[in-house]
Parts: structure tokens; C-alpha cells; sequence
């Protein structure tokens, strides 16, 4: 077995181990933000009995499994979402590691991909803000535009360390057109979302209702996850808003106002995650 081998078998272990722990945290802020209370201070706790969690409580997917999906102190049940959200984080994360090798510190030249590095933990990080808009939403039936500015914020750390990149390591291609050619994908993606959004208010309301999508409470929550969609398209590129885009017009169409709405966010993740896994898959081989 090659070293290059082991090396990058290594980073995918790491990745889905990373996962798992930022995973736990996932489900804190799933939880927690949409009651408005702090993500950063206050100790775990049990639901029921109200028992602080300790060390062993807490370790990612081993102690719900190990406790057999009870509280250790009370005994109930508890949701087996901890261990879903905590598995399919360790899993996105093992996938992004795999597609994004090359972005990985060199244990020999750590200076040399630092800026590629930064860029994949901000990737990492997209994926946990797309799962807790994903959640909330469903748990809520409501959308929050506090998650689209996180996830704004997060491409511009992307857009960031990409320019410092290109700034240390440009060589056949000028600085500019690097940051014309992201410029150019951040618009046809975020294009790409507003004309899946235009398209299904207009076959869901039609345009003599356009002014209820605008005004009324009621479909702020469709207005905030359309809002995130757009953000999503334009983050992910022009190839990958694609899949994401017309899977969640199409979502978007059949769901309409109704009850259903919730499950916006999971058609949402879905799509983006097909399209853009399969596009850095297309890369890889």
C-alpha cells in the first residue's frame, strides 16, 4: 500500500471522526437556536429528567449506541436523531474529504496548502449550516434568514482563502481572471436558484398573487427557504445549482403552502448534496 494511499485513508478516517463530534454540535444548534438561546454556554442535558450529561454521555454515535438509546440516569428513550445527524455529518464529511484530497495539509510542507485547507473547513462548515436549516425547518415548519447569512458568510471565508491562494501560488493565470472566473460561477448559481424560486411562486400563486408571496406572514417561511436556496446555488457553482435548483422547484411545485412545507429543506440538502458530490466525483476520476 502506497503512502499516498495510507495518507489519504487516514484524512477520510479523521474527517468522519471530525464529523461526528461537530455533528454533536450540530444537533445543540438545531435545538437551541430556534428558541433563541446561546449555542456556546450551558451544559448538556437530559430532556426528561434534566440530569447534566457527563463525558461519557457525550461522546458522538459510541454512547447512544453503548446506552441503547436511553439516558443513562432515567432510562427513556431518547430520539435516535442525535445518532442520524451525528452519522450523516461523519458520512458528508468522509465524502468531502475523499473528493477534496488535495486540500488537505501536507504533513511535509503544511505552509504550502494552508489557504486549500481553510477553504475545505469552510466547505465542512456549509455542510452543518445546510443540516441545521434543514432541521430546523422541519421541526418548526419555519425557515430563519439568520441561517442564510451564516451561510453567506461562510463562501465569503471560501472566497477569501481562494484569493490568498491565488495570490501565493498564480502562475499561468492572472489574479483577475481567477476572480472572474468564481465571479462568474457565484452568479450563474445564485441566477440559476432565482429562476427556480421565480418559477415556482409563479405556478404556485400565479402572478396575480405575487403580493401575497411578498407581504403575507404566512409564507415567510417559503420566503426564507427560497432565500437560502438562492444562497446554496450560488455557494455550490453553476454545474452543481443545477441538480440542486430543479430539485427543489420540483419539491417546491408539489409542496405549494401547505402543511408539507417543512420538507422543503430536506429536498433542498438533497439536491445540493447529489449535485455537488457528483460533481467533485466527475473531478476526482
Amino acid at each position: 500500500m502506497s503512502p499516498e494511499l495510507v495518507l489519504a485513508i487516514i484524512n477520510i478516517v479523521l474527517a468522519g471522526i471530525f464529523g461526528s463530534i461537530v455533528g454533536s454540535f450540530t444537533n445543540v444548534c438545531i435545538y437551541r437556536i430556534p428558541e433563541h438561546r446561546t449555542i456556546v454556554k450551558g451544559h448538556s442535558m437530559c430532556m426528561t429528567c434534566g440530569h447534566e450529561l457527563g463525558a461519557l454521555d457525550l461522546v458522538p454515535i459510541f454512547s447512544w449506541l453503548f446506552l441503547g438509546g436511553k439516558c443513562r440516569y432515567c432510562k427513556t428513550p431518547v430520539s435516535s436523531r442525535y445518532i442520524k445527524i451525528e452519522s450523516l455529518t461523519a458520512l458528508f464529511y468522509m465524502i468531502m474529504a475523499a473528493t477534496h484530497l488535495t486540500m488537505f495539509l501536507d504533513p511535509l510542507e503544511p505552509a504550502k496548502n494552508i489557504f486549500p485547507f481553510i477553504e475545505l473547513c469552510a466547505l465542512f462548515v456549509m455542510i452543518n449550516i445546510v443540516i441545521v436549516e434543514m432541521m430546523i425547518m422541519k421541526d418548526t415548519g419555519s425557515s430563519m434568514y439568520v441561517m442564510t447569512s451564516a451561510l453567506g458568510i461562510d463562501f465569503l471565508v471560501q472566497i477569501l482563502a481562494r484569493i490568498l491562494h491565488a495570490i501565493r501560488d498564480t502562475a499561468s493565470e492572472s489574479l483577475a481572471s481567477l476572480i472572474g472566473k468564481w465571479l462568474l460561477q457565484t452568479l450563474i448559481g445564485a441566477a440559476i436558484g432565482l429562476l427556480a424560486v421565480a418559477i415556482s411562486v409563479i405556478l404556485t400563486m400565479g402572478f396575480k398573487s405575487l403580493g401575497v408571496y411578498f407581504h403575507s406572514k404566512e409564507s415567510k417561511a417559503i420566503r426564507t427557504s427560497d432565500l437560502f436556496a438562492i444562497a446554496l446555488c450560488a455557494a455550490i457553482g453553476a454545474i452543481p445549482s443545477l441538480v440542486t435548483a430543479t430539485v427543489y422547484l420540483i419539491a417546491r411545485v408539489l409542496i405549494k403552502n401547505g402543511k408539507n412545507v417543512k420538507y422543503l429543506g430536506t429536498f433542498l440538502a438533497s439536491g445540493a448534496a447529489i449535485g455537488y458530490f457528483a460533481y467533485s466525483l466527475y473531478f476526482c476520476f
